[in-house]
């Protein structure tokens, strides 16, 4: 069974109407020449995860370098959006900077003119998409946007999904259905067939690992698939809602398990499914203003298990903020958002590889010569299927955007404190640690600032930069660490056929 057998029905229901409506094409052309700095870590790559042959390497990129190259923007984008009546598709053709050519760059400088230089995994937002009027059915890569906040524990830190979305809003009824087919690449797999990886690589232990109540039985096929949807109800001053995401490795999905009306589903899945379950309500005092709270629920303790004494513990994290909008008749548009979030050190963690919450981002390279005795052309990047920094957090965030006219600006603020506790601690290790901010704490002070200005109507520039003072830098006991960095450029667009 494929992932397009469940594609497919979503999109019979656009309807007959579109057959009388008229048809559109746009076609924009947009040169993003500039800077694009932001805090990284102090190496490029921080292991070798895979070998082939005498000079072939696979390399473990850190989070932190990243989560920045992905929020640059191309040098260069060719973006189509085609539509009929509420049916559009959306497709960009961009061209940016290789990863590491980003990294190396001593001004983090977004356009190149070598080949070499180029970024080969693109593109990265190309989806259809249905609009009604109880939602929208969208399906392609794409992010989700599924949080009152960037800093929600669901879904939250990967750049993009392969995914389907169905959003549907009737009265007050909210519901959202998010499949996402993941990359089950796994590090260690031997070079040759029929060889035994080691037994400390990700590939031995998906197949002779287990949890609880697995009763000896092996998942190791290469499928990775997320599964969320929500149920909630939204009244005028308050909403409520309750979110289930569900993980699938080792396994290909079966209905059963993505049932998208069902939570629990009573499989029992041990050894194939991670599930977790999350509550999210919010208020709203006043117009334009929202307080939300989100309490996310990992390995509820189970009456039945096959090992003797306790069960492990539950993993439980949260998330709070403020969001107000401030319209004033002289001073423009005001966004205020005050975030704060606290990860458990086993947050989305597990013993099987395949059943981590991490979206798997490889990009390949051709940065390097393969006559360079560290040839490598994969870069793997864990990107966090719920929070943007991942476990073992307590971080504050404060947002400011600005609008007035052809003005507009963007403030960052944050004061991040995280453990030593990521997503590549064994599990074991990390389940044991039941209070957050463990081992080597690492405190950050970052603030971002970027200002806009649209002088004609295809020309706009930017000009910003920010700072990042840290202490324990990357969890070594009295390391400090300054960062300064520039974020400005020219942004030129056209749009034809509009």
């Amino acid at each position: 069974m494929h992932f397009s057998f469940y594609v497919f029905p979503f999109l019979l229901t656009i309807g007959l109407s579109s057959l009388w409506a008229s048809p559109y094409l746009h076609v924009t052309t947009k040169l993003n020449l500039g800077f694009s700095g932001g805090p990284s870590a102090s190496v490029f790559a921080s292991d070798t995860v895979d070998r082939y042959g005498s000079n072939w390497r696979g390399l473990e990129i850190p989070l932190e370098n990243g989560r920045y190259y992905e929020r640059i923007d191309p040098f260069f984008a060719l973006i189509f959006d085609a539509g009929l009546d509420s049916f559009r598709v959306h497709i960009e053709a961009p061209l940016r900077k290789d990863l590491e050519a980003w990294y190396d760059s001593p001004l983090h400088s977004n356009w190149t003119l070598s080949p070499s230089d180029l970024d080969i995994n693109v593109p990265t937002d190309a989806y259809a998409k249905w609009n009604n009027k109880a939602g929208f059915v969208q399906v392609g890569r794409f992010k989700p946007d599924l949080g009152p906040s960037p800093n929600t524990l669901a879904v939250g830190g990967a750049p993009y999904h392969d995914a389907i979305l169905w959003r549907f809003f009737a009265s007050r009824f909210r519901y959202d259905f998010l499949l996402s087919s993941l990359n089950p690449w796994l590090h260690g797999t031997p070079e040759s067939t029929g060889v035994m990886p080691g037994d400390s690589t990700e590939a031995y232990k998906q197949i002779y690992g287990s949890v609880d109540n697995q009763r000896n039985r092996s998942y190791s096929e290469p499928y990775k698939t997320l599964i969320y949807h929500s149920f909630g109800l939204d009244f005028e001053r308050f909403w409520v809602k309750f979110i289930e995401q569900s993980l699938v490795g080792g396994k290909q999905i079966e209905f059963r398990s993505m049932n998208p009306f069902m939570f629990l589903h009573d499989n029992y899945g041990s050894g194939y499914t991670k599930a977790s379950s999350l509550f999210e309500w919010g208020f709203r005092p006043v117009p334009q203003s929202s307080f939300y709270w989100q309490v996310n629920l990992e390995d509820v303790a189970s009456p039945v298990g096959e090992t003797e004494g306790t069960t492990t513990r539950t993993i439980v994290s949260y998330f709070t903020g403020f969001r107000y909008e401030w319209r004033t008749l002289s001073q423009g548009d005001f966004i205020f958002r005050f975030d704060v979030v606290y990860t458990d050190p086993a947050y989305n963690n597990q013993e099987l590889p395949l059943l981590k919450y991490t979206s798997r981002r490889m990009y390949r390279s051709n940065y390097r010569s393969q006559t360079d005795p560290d040839f490598a052309d994969m870069y793997f990047v864990d990107y966090p299927l719920g929070y943007r920094r991942g476990p073992d957090a307590l971080d504050m965030w404060l947002d400011v955007s600005w609008k007035k006219g052809i003005h507009k600006a963007n403030l960052e603020l944050g004061y991040l404190r995280q453990g030593d506790k990521n997503l590549y601690t064994d599990y074991e290790t990390a389940i044991q640690t039941s209070n957050g901010l463990s081992g080597v704490v690492e405190s950050q002070y970052i603030a971002d600032l970027i200002y806009y200005r649209e002088c004609v109507r295809f020309v706009k520039l930017y000009l910003g930069g920010g700072a990042r003072f840290v202490q324990n830098f990357e969890h070594q006991e009295g390391e400090k660490e300054k960062d300064f960095w520039l974020r400005s450029g020219i942004v030129i667009s056209n749009t034809f056929f509009d």
